[in-house]
């Protein structure tokens, strides 16, 4: 690995490190796989016993208790993440037990908080969810119980990253999601629609359960919330916790105009072309950036302090992601349409196909950007976090508006990646003017080379026809082959498969 910034043994340490990419993102991609087949499965059971009408109370309740959940729990899942990992590479160990009690002390706040809110605010929700309705009122009262329990599970979950206990955050998630499956099919079995308030507060009431199985196995649930001497040591968490909140909320906003203006312009059936798209996008872009999320980020956290080692780390981790995120691209763009034949009606969402195939160009810029971004929040640098979002959804918007008006659904496809692009060079930017941050020349050499690929093939599946999908084929063996090679040479694991696999 070619860079200023190694250190001497950085050969070895950087197959060590490959290695633990590798394992963790099949690891976290597994997990994540498993979980989008259980939504899946929960979504055939709930199509066929609670219909439209099911789904539409559900969409309602779930979108109109989100901002509630967003704007009190302070982003304690995330900002909280630093601070224990600093404290888990002392040597002290009452260190990390204060950091933790600190954190739960918090996470509890925020419980009662989003609990208290919620309750104030349940007949406004009703009516606001369901237009000037207020029978949902007690539904509201009773889902304020999941909102409580998520905001703990935050600050659970912020223990088992910053602790790095890998395993058991892979763990508590299968698990979540096949508590949330086994919960909700016999209470719509049951119930059909009235099961739907039941479900949702009890799947996360589940999810919490879980998580405090694992977390609190290592430690020992202590909790201080009305301590001042305690709480006042994590005003600089949560201070950032307030920008992450301020940032989140600017997110909703943006994300609903987007809907709001697609709908207005092209109507309802545009609007279910473009979610059904980009829903199939999501999938796949959590499925891949889940381990960025649950490995890479307590690791930076951890190294924050240390710019020299903290872009090593970057480096590193965005030449991994960008070597195994462009076959996978390619691979998506030409399953894209048995996907939607699958999971969707073929003929009324045809058009999705060309935006999926356009919109996951994005996850390929996102592979190499999102290592490098999370040194922001990593040294919850709040003002520099607030601006760099806040210009990302800016951006967001003009990408969706210009693209729409330019060329229709495929336009929406184009703007997801020109945004994604729009987005990795403003994080460059931030981060060489803010932390002197440089690119290795070897990441820069790798980024070009697939990312022309990647370009080829969008051209060819955007051209159409067997010969179209025929070429973005040999892109995508030419891309796996070429990551191949890197990994084969830069890691043990891969040799290591492949020599048992010889023996065989």
């Amino acid at each position: 690995m070619e860079s200023t910034n190694q250190p001497k043994n950085s050969i070895e340490s950087d197959k060590n490190l490959f290695d633990r990419i590798l394992k963790y993102t099949g690891v976290f991609g597994g997990v994540q796989g498993v979980n989008v087949l259980i939504t899946m499965v929960l979504n055939i059971f709930k199509s066929r016993w609670l219909g439209p009408v099911g789904y539409g109370i559900t969409e309602s309740l779930n979108r109109n208790l989100e901002p509630v959940r967003s704007s009190t729990n302070l982003g304690i899942a995330t900002v909280a993440v630093p601070v224990i990992s600093h404290a888990a590479g002392e040597p002290q160990a009452e260190g990390l037990d204060r950091k933790i009690l600190l954190t739960r002390s918090w996470a509890l706040l925020t419980a009662i908080l989003g609990m208290t809110v919620c309750l104030a605010l349940a007949p406004y929700l009703s009516m606001r969810a369901f237009d000037g309705d207020r029978s949902y009122t007690y539904s509201f009262m009773i889902l304020s119980m999941s909102v409580a329990a998520a905001a703990v599970t935050n600050g659970e979950t912020a223990i088992l990253k910053g602790a790095g206990m890998l395993r058991q955050i892979a763990l508590s998630r299968l698990l979540t999601g096949a508590v949330s499956l086994c919960v909700s099919v016999p209470l719509y079995w049951f119930l059909r629609i009235d099961g739907i308030v039941l479900a949702l507060a009890l799947s996360v009431i589940g999810g919490l359960c879980v998580t405090c199985c694992y977390s609190m196995k290592r430690f020992p649930y202590r909790v201080r919330p009305f301590s001042w001497s305690l709480l006042r040591e994590g005003t600089g968490m949560i201070g950032f916790g307030l920008f992450f909140t301020v940032t989140a909320f600017l997110a909703s906003l943006a994300w609903q105009f987007i809907t709001n203006y697609i709908q207005k312009e092209g109507g309802e059936a545009i609007l279910g072309v473009y979610s059904a798209g980009y829903m199939l996008v999501t999938y796949f872009t959590d499925l891949f950036m889940a381990v960025v999320e649950s490995e890479y980020f307590p690791r930076l956290s951890a190294a924050a302090d240390d710019m020299p080692r903290s872009h090593s780390l970057m480096n590193n981790q965005s030449l991994a992601m960008s070597m195994l995120s462009a076959p996978l691209v390619i691979l998506f763009m030409l399953l894209v349409p048995v996907m939607v034949f699958v999971v969707l009606e073929y003929e009324k969402f045809h058009d999705s196909i060309m935006l999926a195939q356009l919109a996951v160009i994005g996850l390929y810029f996102k592979s190499v950007y999102q290592p490098i971004a999370f040194l922001v929040t990593a040294r919850s640098d709040s003002k520099v976090y607030m601006l760099q979002e806040s210009l990302c959804y800016i951006l967001l918007i003009i990408c969706i508006v210009v693209g729409y008006r330019g060329a229709g659904v495929k336009g929406i496809g184009m703007a997801f990646a020109a945004w994604e692009l729009s987005y990795l060079l403003l994080v460059l930017l931030v981060s060489r003017i803010r932390y002197g941050f440089r690119m290795a020349p070897v990441l820069v050499r790798k980024i070009l080379t697939q990312g022309l690929i990647v370009a080829a093939a969008a051209a060819a599946v955007v051209a159409g026809g067997y010969g179209g999908y025929a070429v973005c084929a040999v892109l995508c063996a030419v891309s796996a082959v070429l990551s191949l090679r890197f990994f084969n040479a830069n890691t043990t694991l891969i040799p290591g498969i492949v020599s048992r696999l010889s023996r065989k």
